[in-house]
């Protein structure tokens, strides 16, 4: 079902069918933005929490393995380490097969559901397989177009692999989404999908439809005017582009308005945490300047100069530097102090200045509460960091109407208006279908030609 038709509505309508028969549901998709989606659909429908458990495919895959780890031949840690995530579903893979935990599972749950599944490698449309084993009465949700997903490995074919068990069923699609807000943009997009395939041009100057825009360019000042120009704060914006770097220096250019979506493993937080300093050494105050330059806008006055004292454990505080001489008083406190604690305290100064906006606050936050975890605990910083965005899992994001984002990061999620940065890095037909489909009002489209030569993986 093409975006924006109701799949998730009609999964979860399932699923409460389901549970009026007393029914129990296992529910899986592939990332916790799905998850999210689906859970708020299930209460909206009023099914009782017993009556369903839904996960991300691999993280159910993980659960198994850590609760089955002798049937599963691993020991995994307790925090998951998601770059193992093969082997994870690889053994559980084995535990879904074994006769006691097919029987477990059989009573367990009477439907099991599975969404996205165009993002299936072979080796979960094997685990998948195994589950289905045990719950027979299944059902897989999913579209071509929206396959963006790169995972490792090869990938499950529809034909090959999916419809030899899953035979397909036809429904008629009418682009729900869009009702109440722009259904000529929702209808527009249900009929480009036969012209976004690998080998076409796509020409956004040759449609007209209420919403959509072309803007010429791609130069900052003219994107900032678009951005910018979202007056209903209570109306959501996504600015999307391909790499992260891109996504980062947009929302630095667009003042902090805008705030950066990290990636569900925080790598951006990794990189900056594998330079982080033990407590007593003086380079955490380097260390901590370089990390707020990195989030937040306005410390452009913590310059080459101030860094280089830093780094040879020297003082700042002496420097005139309009705006910011608390935060460089600040950082010699914690050059002379350098605890994690003291740190914590240096972060707080940074937000206390007026005129300094924070851009990501995502990072800002649990790269923070890492350290504190630390200074906590004693474990390393890098667990720790892992424990923080683990729960993010659980209780997905905090709401924010203004994000900067790749399209990757907000598969299955919907906005009222999508600007899509750059087109021409937006070539692969799956890329570009997910990013103009995230839009329920409008979508503005910037390009040095309105003309999109359409490459799949590009």
């Amino acid at each position: 079902m093409p975006a924006g038709t109701g799949k998730t509505h009609l999964l979860a309508a399932a699923a409460a069918v389901a549970a009026s028969d007393g029914k129990r549901s296992l529910v899986l998709t592939h990332t916790n933005a799905g998850v999210d989606a689906i859970r708020k659909r299930l209460r909206a429908f009023g099914v009782p929490e017993s009556q369903f458990r839904v996960d991300t495919i691999t993280s159910w895959a993980f659960s198994l393995v850590r609760s089955y780890s002798s049937i599963a031949g691993m020991s995994v840690p307790e925090v998951p380490d998601w770059t193992q995530s093969d082997d994870y579903l690889k053994a559980a893979t084995t535990v879904a097969g074994s006769r006691a935990i097919v029987d477990v599972m059989a009573v367990s749950f009477d439907y099991l559901f599975i969404d996205e599944y165009q993002d299936c490698t072979l080796v979960l449309h094997e685990f998948v397989m195994a589950l289905a084993a045990a719950i027979p009465k299944s059902v897989i949700l999913g579209d071509r177009l929206q396959a963006i997903f790169t995972f490792v490995g090869p990938m499950a074919t529809w034909d090959g692999h999916v419809l030899p068990d899953f035979p397909e069923h036809v429904l008629a699609v009418e682009p729900h989404r869009w009702t109440n807000h722009n259904r000529d943009l929702g209808q527009w997009l249900l009929d480009i999908r036969p012209e976004l395939v690998d080998g076409r041009v796509f020409d956004f100057a040759a449609h007209s439809v209420p919403g959509l825009s072309y803007v010429s360019g791609t130069g900052p000042d003219v994107l900032a005017a678009v951005a910018h120009s979202f007056r209903d704060f209570d109306e959501s914006v996504v600015l999307l582009d391909k790499w992260p770097t891109d996504v980062a220096t947009h929302a630095s250019r667009l003042g902090g308005s805008f705030s950066v979506m990290e990636d569900i493993s925080g790598n951006f937080m990794r990189a900056q945490l594998q330079g982080l300093p033990a407590e007593g050494d003086s380079q955490l105050a380097w260390w901590f300047a370089n990390f707020a330059k990195a989030c937040v806008v306005g410390l452009s006055g913590i310059d080459a100069p101030v860094l280089k004292r830093l780094a040879d454990s020297q003082g700042v505080a002496h420097y005139t530097r309009a705006g910011i001489e608390p935060i460089l008083v600040a950082l010699d406190k914690l050059r002379d102090s350098p605890t994690y604690a003291q740190l914590a305290q240096t972060a707080t100064d940074v937000r206390g200045v007026k005129g300094l906006r924070i851009y990501r606050w995502e990072a800002w936050n649990d790269t923070l509460e890492a350290i504190a975890l630390t200074a906590e605990n004693g474990d390393a910083v890098g667990g720790n960091l892992a424990r923080v965005r683990d729960r993010l899992r659980r209780t997905g994001r905090r709401n924010d109407n203004r994000i900067a984002s790749r399209t990757l990061l907000v598969k299955g999620l919907e906005y009222d208006h999508v600007i899509i940065a750059d087109v021409s890095k937006m070539q692969d037909p799956c890329n570009l279908y997910v990013a103009l489909s995230r839009a329920r009002k409008s979508v503005t489209v910037f390009g040095s030609s309105s003309l999109v030569q359409l490459r799949s993986g590009a």
